[in-house]
């Protein structure tokens, strides 16, 4: 009688217990690995390189100046030392904010890519999900682990090339 009852119940957790098809991706990078991708990221990436190379000008003219004045020190005026120290100090506060600026700026031109190329990535992901029948599809950086099978990144990125 017990077999029996055991294995009833086992028969009914067996039928209740649903495979669930589940994967994972990363999604921002696949959109900015795509050849979409890859062609709408040039002008940011140029526009980023034109505000590296203005930002490193500054920080050297801004490190020329900090070895002048340490060369200088012994023979300024105490008056003239306070006031290229001051200046010093200014342009230092200048290259933050300028970096600064340009970090906030680099990272909306990159927010404004992702946005532009969501819906193209989402129809790509959505037939890959009815594809495969998938169940749930989470953000690979929120999972803790996942085998490479079930990684769609790779295959994301050639759905959404294939479907130029």
């Amino acid at each position: 009688m017990k077999k029996i009852i055991a294995t009833l119940f086992a028969l009914c957790v067996m039928s209740s217990v649903q495979a669930t098809e589940m994967a994972v991706v990363d999604f921002r990078a696949a959109l900015l690995q795509s050849d979409a991708g890859q062609e709408a990221a040039k002008e940011p990436k140029q526009q980023i390189a034109a505000m590296d190379a203005r930002l490193k000008k500054e920080q050297e003219a801004l490190n020329q100046m900090a070895q002048d004045l340490k060369r200088d020190e012994l023979t300024l005026s105490p008056d003239e030392f306070q006031k290229r120290r001051q200046a010093l100090a200014e342009n230092d506060n200048k290259v933050r904010s300028m970096a600064a600026a340009m970090q906030r700026q680099a990272k909306e031109l990159e927010q404004n890519l992702i946005q532009s190329l969501t819906p193209k990535g989402e129809a790509a992901l959505k037939s890959l999900i009815e594809e495969r029948k998938l169940d749930l599809v989470l953000n690979r950086q929120l999972s803790l682990y996942a085998n490479e099978k079930s990684d769609l990144t790779n295959e994301l990125v050639a759905r959404i090339n294939k479907d130029k």
